[in-house]
This record gives C-alpha cells, sequence and structure tokens, in this order.
C-alpha cells in the first residue's frame, strides 16, 4: 500500500530526473551546434588558403575579401547569440535555483505536517474517549445537530417555494398585459404615471382583473425570498453551533498532545498550498526558458540561422566551386592537402549535424514525455492526491508503470487511469466521537477544518452542504467522504 505523498514524491523525482536530462542534452545540442559553425568557419579558412595557392594576387584578394567579410558577419551574429544565450542561461539557472529552494521547504513543510498528522491519527482513541462522558461537548453536539436539521428543513422549505415560483407563476409570466403593467409598478406607490397613460393602464388593468392577479403573484414570489433569507440564516446558526463543536473537539486534541496538532496541519497545509502556486508559475517560467535555449540550441534561433547562411553563401558561390574543380585537377602535392582539408571539414559538418538531428529528436522526445508527467502531476494536486489520507493499492504506480510513463511507454492518461482505480481514501482511528464525520478534523485527513471551510457548502444547506441522517455517532451529516 503506498502513500499518496510517498507516490507524488516519486512522480515528482522522476520529473526532476527527466528536466536533468532534458537540460544535460540541450547543452550538448548547444555544444555541437557551436562545432558546426567552427568547423564550417575553418572551412571558409581552407579555402582562402586554397584561393591564394591558385590564384593570381588580385583574384586572392577578392575571394578573401568575399569570405573575410562572410566570416565577420557570421561571428558578429554568433556574438551576439553567445551574448543572449548566456542571458536565458542564468536566468533559467536562477528560476531553477529558486524552485528548488521552494521544493525543499515544500518537503520541510510536508515533513512536518505528516508528523502531526501521525501523531494526531494516534491520539484518537484517547481524544474519543475524553469527549464520549464530556456533558458540555455531548450538549453541543445536539444543539449541533438539531440546527442542523433545522436549517436542512428551511433548505427544503426554501427549495419547494422556489419550485412553486417557477410552476405557478409561468401562467402570469406569459400574459404580457400583466407583465407590462407588473414592470411598471402598477397599484404600487412606485407607480408615477399620469393622464393619458394612467387612464390607459387603469383601463388595462380592469380588463385582466390585475389587481387581483398582482395581490396573488405578489404572495408567490415572495415567499420563496423571505424562505431563502430564512434558510440562510438558519444555515449561519448551523455553522456557528457546528464551529463550538469543532472547537471542542480540537481543543480536546490540543490538550492530549501538548500542542495545537489541527492549527498546526492546517497553517503547515496553507504554506504547502501557496508553494505551490509559486512552484507551478516557477515551472511553466523553467519551461518557457527551457523551449528558449532548446531552438538556440538547435541553432532554430535567427542570429544562428543568419550566421549559417552568410557563411553557407559564400562557400556555394560559383568561384569556391571552381577552385575545387581545379584544385582536385592540379597533380600539386599542397592543392591536395589543402583540398583533404576542405574534404575533412565537410565530413565532420556533416557527422556533428547529424548527432544534431538525432539529439533534437532525442530532445523532442524527451519534451513530450516531460509533458505527460508534468500532467499527472497537476492532477494529482488538483485532486488532493498528495494528502495524508490518499493511498493506492497499486504498487506498480511507482515502480513499472512510473518507468512506463518516464520512457513514455504509456501516456500520462494511462498512468492517470491506473492510479484512480486504486485510489483510496484512508479513515483516522478512533470511534468517531471526537471529530464526528471529520468536524474540526484537518482537510488532508478527510475533513474541512473548521466550519465553512468545505467544499460546496458555498451553495448553502439547500444547495449540497449538509445531508440528514442519524446522529453524530451514526453518520449524522455527510461532507463528501464520509469520515
Amino acid at each position: 500500500m503506498l502513500t499518496g505523498r510517498q507516490t507524488l514524491g516519486t512522480i515528482e523525482h522522476s520529473m526532476a530526473d527527466l528536466r536533468r536530462e532534458e537540460a544535460e542534452l540541450s547543452k550538448r545540442i548547444e555544444r555541437s551546434t557551436r562545432a558546426v559553425t567552427d568547423l564550417q568557419e575553418r572551412q571558409s579558412e581552407a579555402y582562402r588558403d586554397l584561393a591564394r595557392f591558385r590564384l593570381d594576387t588580385d583574384a586572392a584578394g577578392t575571394l578573401n575579401t568575399r569570405l573575410d567579410s562572410a566570416a565577420r558577419e557570421a561571428r558578429r551574429l554568433l556574438d551576439k547569440r553567445n551574448d543572449d544565450y548566456k542571458v536565458l542561461s542564468e536566468q533559467l539557472r536562477q528560476s531553477e535555483t529558486e524552485r528548488n529552494q521552494k521544493l525543499k521547504r515544500r518537503q520541510e513543510l510536508d515533513e512536518a505536517r505528516d508528523q502531526a498528522e501521525n501523531q494526531m491519527d494516534e491520539l484518537m482513541d484517547a481524544v474519543d474517549g475524553r469527549l464520549e462522558n464530556d456533558s458540555a461537548y455531548l450538549a453541543q453536539r445536539e444543539a449541533t445537530e438539531q440546527a442542523i436539521a433545522t436549517a436542512e428543513a428551511a433548505a427544503d422549505k426554501a427549495g419547494t417555494s422556489e419550485q412553486d415560483r417557477e410552476s405557478k407563476g409561468k401562467a402570469y409570466d406569459a400574459d404580457p398585459l400583466f407583465v407590462y403593467l407588473w414592470e411598471r409598478g402598477y397599484g404600487t406607490p412606485d407607480y408615477a404615471y399620469r393622464g393619458l397613460t394612467r387612464s390607459l393602464d387603469h383601463w388595462v388593468a380592469g380588463l385582466i382583473r390585475f389587481d387581483d392577479a398582482r395581490a396573488n403573484y405578489a404572495m408567490l414570489t415572495g415567499i420563496p425570498d423571505r424562505m431563502a433569507r430564512h434558510a440562510e440564516r438558519c444555515a449561519e446558526i448551523a455553522e456557528q453551533e457546528e464551529e463550538k463543536l469543532a472547537e471542542f473537539s480540537r481543543n480536546a486534541m490540543t490538550d492530549a498532545a501538548g500542542t495545537d496538532l489541527v492549527g498546526a496541519i492546517e497553517a503547515n497545509s496553507e504554506e504547502i498550498d501557496r508553494l505551490d502556486a509559486e512552484i507551478e508559475k516557477l515551472e511553466q517560467q523553467i519551461d518557457t526558458l527551457s523551449n528558449a535555449l532548446a531552438e538556440f540550441s538547435g541553432g532554430e534561433d535567427a542570429d544562428f540561422q543568419k550566421a549559417e547562411e552568410h557563411l553557407s553563401e559564400s562557400l556555394k558561390s560559383d568561384d569556391l566551386n571552381d577552385l575545387w574543380r581545379a584544385a582536385i585537377d592540379t597533380p600539386s602535392p599542397e592543392d591536395e592537402k589543402i583540398v583533404q582539408r576542405i574534404e575533412d571539414f565537410r565530413e565532420r559538418v556533416e557527422q556533428v549535424a547529424r548527432e544534431i538531428r538525432q539529439d533534437r529528436e532525442l530532445q523532442r522526445d524527451i519534451g513530450r514525455r516531460r509533458a505527460e508527467l508534468a500532467d499527472v502531476i497537476k492532477r494529482f494536486r488538483s485532486k488532493g492526491y498528495g494528502s495524508w489520507e490518499s493511498t493506492f493499492s497499486d504498487d506498480k504506480l511507482t515502480t513499472v508503470l512510473l518507468g512506463e510513463l518516464v520512457k513514455g511507454a504509456i501516456t500520462g492518461a494511462d498512468y492517470w487511469a491506473r492510479a484512480e482505480r486504486s485510489h483510496k481514501r484512508r479513515k483516522p482511528r478512533g470511534r468517531k466521537v471526537a471529530f464526528p464525520n471529520g468536524t474540526g478534523l484537518p482537510k488532508s485527513m478527510g475533513g474541512f477544518g473548521r466550519a465553512g471551510r468545505r467544499s460546496g457548502r458555498s451553495g448553502g444547506f439547500g444547495g449540497g452542504g449538509f445531508k440528514r441522517g442519524g446522529s453524530f455517532g451514526g453518520g449524522g451529516f455527510k461532507t463528501g467522504d464520509s469520515f
């Protein structure tokens, strides 16, 4: 059985390894790309040597000027490019350093939280024993239960009255003359029309018996609003009572532990959430910088392509081709040595270019695998699968399956599907007395902290808050995963 934190930690470690592999590959491509330009420059020098040997002084000077000009422009562009590369590399280094510092801090907080959660879990039975005979606690539990029942009943009535308004109000809403007079406020102090308009409105009102209809419609629309306000107030009271109950539970745990474990867990969780948001932003920055450096390392940036164009166009000129053919036809040993140098440079350029193409393909493959891994991590975090309560029954998630994901043998979606199938939520120990259905329990342990923090509460009691059941000890109110 794997804990959620163990699983997520192993995945994040694999991500770090993949990033390092990608960074090393990017540096290797950059070195190879620089090697190509260096070989092309040296090839250009060999051509100049060949020109000096084969041509008269004036012709050689013209050719050298052309080659020197191309080489100077290429060098200028490459120097500028190297400066830009250094800036990007430094920005990437700083971002990675900052991310690593935050990850280290996050791990420290995670370990502290995990220790507090385990200590709290071990004390559950003791706290249950203390509170199950505590008359003040039991009285508050009963008051909370009654307040919840009242709030649920009020929410049900508000929902019923709203349904009545929708169903019975259709006939009124479908009558254009009624809607016209209602929107004008006819028959109320807000009606301010005079003269002919008032006379015509009076005639229409008599025609459709508006006075009786207005009174009925006002009652039909007014009741749901009053019921909704009443339900909202009942919900607030229930939450207040629930918070009082949570305080009993938390205080009992604090007395048993000698420290506020719940407060420490929630404080660490909030800090971890803040760090996760910052780390995610940094990872986006790192991805952007890594992609930019990948373009540089592969020679896809504009400056490199311009420099390469200057050199290649010079090397492809007709005059150089003539020199090449003439050198081959000349039996001079000096010619042959220079031609051999040019041949060697060309072969080495082709060899390094092949290596670059292979490395760039590997780089794209690593980028795809990193994206798949990043998507899995994002899903883990969004689902809260790194919490104390999360466990996974499939041990292969951190061994075989993770290895296949890192190698690209399976997709992130495949891995996630296996993870979801094996995911379970463990329940804290105890007899479910001290923290009934998670009231006051940290969210990371399956609760919702203090009252009002649970997900789905924004809709009120009628919108997915409390669900009626038996007493607290028998699974009274439910909040998603029952405690």
